[in-house]
Order: C-alpha cells, then sequence, then structure tokens
C-alpha cells in the first residue's frame, strides 16, 4: 500500500504538548500513549519510557504493530518537534487525540527529564 509523501512534510500546526506538562501526565498515571517517530539510531540511544518505536516514514505501515487504542491519548515525539507534527497530524486525522512534544527530546533533557536506554 503506497501513501502520499506529501504528509510528512514538517509544515503547519497540530496541538502540542510541553515538556513539563507529558512529564505531569506520566507522573499522575494517566492513561497513555508515546509514539517516537524518529531513527532506529536515535531510538536505541534513549526515548521517554513506555514508548513506541515508529519512524515517521514508517508510521502508516506501523499502525498494527503499534496496536494503538483510539480513545487513549497519544503524544508523539521526535528529537526538536519537526517529525512529531506530520505524525501528530497523520494520527489525528485517522480520529486520535494526538499531541506533538513540544521541542521535542531536546526540550525533554534541557528539562531535565531523563530517558531510558532502549535494548536493541
Amino acid at each position: 500500500m503506497r501513501f502520499p509523501r506529501l504528509w510528512r512534510l514538517p509544515t503547519g500546526s497540530a496541538p502540542k504538548i510541553s515538556a513539563q506538562d507529558l512529564k505531569q501526565w506520566l507522573d499522575e498515571g494517566r492513561s497513555l500513549q508515546i509514539v517516537d517517530a524518529r531513527t532506529g539510531l536515535e531510538y536505541q540511544q534513549g526515548t521517554i519510557g513506555g514508548a513506541r518505536h515508529a519512524p515517521l516514514v514508517e508510521m502508516p505501515l506501523s499502525m498494527q504493530r503499534l496496536d494503538l487504542q483510539p480513545q487513549v491519548p497519544v503524544v508523539v515525539l521526535c528529537l526538536s518537534g519537526h517529525r512529531s507534527l506530520p505524525g501528530t497530524r497523520w494520527l489525528r486525522a485517522r480520529g486520535f487525540e494526538a499531541y506533538s512534544l513540544e521541542g521535542g527530546l531536546m526540550a525533554w533533557k534541557k528539562t531535565g527529564f531523563e530517558l531510558n536506554q532502549q535494548v536493541s
């Protein structure tokens, strides 16, 4: 199945969540799904605990593997917030309550929050 490539452009807008708000949601134990849209190498270098890996370019084909629940909010993250925007828009177009991590993992780390190392 082929998907148009233009959906991946990091232009436009999508709802965002700050690193502080995401951390608060996680600390509160909110029901939440996290999708890491970075490359495999970036993902292996560390991500937010519980994040599922779906590189942006593979997101449409990864949906079955991800098994995302439509009734549970999704936060899409990447390094700086550019790849997560189109991923967030793509999920919202399919009925998900999705948010882009504002500033990506750079903002997460700048705030002092830790990443979990991934096992390859």
